[in-house]
């Protein structure tokens, strides 16, 4: 059975949008291309790198270009830059004609302090002449549509998602995604899903909810409540690629299947092999542990195989031990064996 979504406007430059409905979200650290990869071989349908500083790309900062690398990847991707100065935001999309993407979005979302206290992110929902300035300048140097990403508002005393949600539409953005949360909450409390409803209804252009979907369940809930065009997942994601084929499921009217244990070790381990490879060693044993950390919550053992994994700065070890204990179908590996075996 189909879930009833909004129809909506969708642009000639993007007919591939219609059915575009399961999206990962720019995270700083989060979203490289070894995760964005592993996201699209679970049912990821457009996926974003970690958001870049347009000014760091203006000034050819090596860290922020490795951020956009997306040279080679196959399906729908997007670039997202942010700033507070229109002209650096309209420098980077003019560095972005002709590399490899499918839409450049504009942050005005991330409400990290060290982006807001430049005056880029959320802090442009505070100030909304600079931000229609940054978006009329990023669409006439971009030769790509332009999409943007906001939150409800700066805080509970200035929720003014649908004054900046028109004002996008006006200026030609081609999707808004929203988070339902101020900036002021951060991660706090729960996403306002009627704020994203209600966005959805004002707006001719689709609207990508976000906030708060971390399985099957609560993402048919958020289609069912805001009739929204798309999901786009954060730190649902967090080690746990296979949220999108759990959407894939709710978008197939079929039940999501469990993870088997030994899938879990399996695809653990590819992560640390790509992103080792991505970053060498030991960078690349450092950045998959945020995922590792995440993947085997709820199973006995989890921490005591955390602790193993984190001691090593050894992508082999690593593999290893992840490999003993997908033999064993238990985190705590061959010790969990040992004693069952004395009992």
């Amino acid at each position: 059975m189909s879930i009833e979504r909004k129809a909506v406007r969708i642009d000639s430059r993007t007919p591939w949008l219609k059915d575009v409905r399961r999206m990962l979200s720019p995270m700083s650290g989060v979203t490289d291309r070894p995760f964005r990869d592993l996201c699209r071989a679970y049912g990821m349908q457009m996926g974003f790198c970690e958001f870049a500083s347009a000014a760091g790309l203006m000034y050819g900062g090596e860290a922020t270009w490795k951020l956009v690398d997306t040279e080679g990847e196959e399906d729908w991707v997007g670039i997202q830059i942010f700033g507070a100065e229109p002209e650096h935001l309209a420098s980077a999309a003019r560095l972005m004609l002709g590399r490899r993407h499918d839409v450049l979005d504009l942050n005005f979302g991330c409400p990290a302090k060290k982006v807001v206290k430049k005056c880029g992110g959320s802090a442009l929902l505070a100030d909304l002449p600079r931000l229609e300035k940054i978006v009329q300048a990023v669409i006439a140097e971009s030769d790509k549509p332009v999409t943007a990403k906001i939150r409800t508002g700066w805080d509970e005393d200035s929720v003014n998602y649908r004054e900046v949600g028109l004002l996008l539409q006006e200026a030609g953005i081609q999707w808004v995604t929203m988070h339902g949360r101020t900036r002021s909450q951060k991660y706090r409390g729960e996403a306002n899903w009627d704020h994203i409803a209600d966005l959805v209804e004002t707006l001719d252009i689709p609207v990508v909810g976000n906030g708060d979907v971390v399985d099957a369940a609560s993402y048919e809930k958020m289609i069912r409540h805001t009739r929204c065009h798309a999901v786009m997942i954060g730190r649902g994601a967090f080690g746990n690629p296979w949220i999108f084929r759990e959407m894939e499921s709710v978008d197939q009217g079929v039940v999501p299947k469990p993870v088997p244990f030994e899938e879990l070790c399996r695809v653990s381990a590819e992560h640390v092999r790509r992103e080792v490879e991505y970053r060498g060693e030991p960078q690349g044993c450092y950045s998959v542990r945020k995922h590792l950390a995440k993947s085997f919550r709820g199973y006995p053992g989890a921490a005591a195989l955390r602790k193993r994994l984190f001691a090593t700065e050894d992508s082999a070890r690593m593999i290893a031990i992840l490999n003993e204990v997908a033999c064993f179908d238990d985190p705590r590996g061959a010790g969990a064996a040992a004693g069952s075996e004395a009992e």
